[in-house]
């Protein structure tokens, strides 16, 4: 269980590090004064769930409004942050924390979804360790219910997916083809 929070950990770090890169990418394109402390700042404060983007979010928008004269330079700095902060939740950190973990990517959105619902940040903290530790447990487990929700948890196969979506051969009527007039 430890080496799999330790992967959980490694794998967030990660992520953290291309979300300040592309902060630092997108401030130095918008002409935004010290591009690689606001990559810095996103990426360390990224680690606090939702309060770290709010803050950043917040301290970019202030130095844009100090340091541009138009509004649409401040409204693109923040609006960027916000599309790199979304894509980074909503889609790469489920995507690659299931892929490294071995986990459903739906599972782990729905343990950081249910997890800040009911217990707010430390809910957020908590879902993928936890969601880790009861995968490790039921992988250990000899029992029927303990393997049930091991494949819940993990990504379905390749022979599953066939067996979710199954192929359709063009230019055959369906099975059913109803009722006849």
């Amino acid at each position: 269980m430890r080496s799999e929070i330790a992967r959980y950990y490694a794998t967030i770090a990660l992520i953290n590090l291309g979300l300040g890169a592309a902060t630092a990418g997108v401030t130095a394109v918008l002409s935004l004064p010290n591009p690689l402390l606001w990559g810095a700042m996103a990426a360390v404060l990224n680690f606090i769930p939702y309060a770290g983007s709010a803050v950043t979010l917040v301290v970019l928008t202030l130095v844009s409004l100090v340091t541009f004269d138009s509004l649409a330079r401040v409204v693109a700095v923040a609006g960027s942050f916000l599309i790199l902060v979304t894509i980074e939740g909503q889609i790469v950190e489920p995507l690659l924390i299931g892929r490294r973990l071995k986990l459903s990517p739906l599972v782990v959105f729905l343990a950081l979804w249910f997890g800040g619902w009911f217990w707010g940040i430390a809910g957020i903290i908590m879902a993928i360790p936890a969601l880790v530790g009861l995968k490790v447990v039921a992988e250990q487990s000899k029992s029927k219910n303990g393997r049930i929700l091991f494949e819940l948890l993990s990504p379905a196969s390749r022979k599953q997916r066939r067996f979710i979506r199954p192929k359709i051969k063009r230019g055959h009527p369906a099975s059913d083809p109803g009722p006849t007039t």
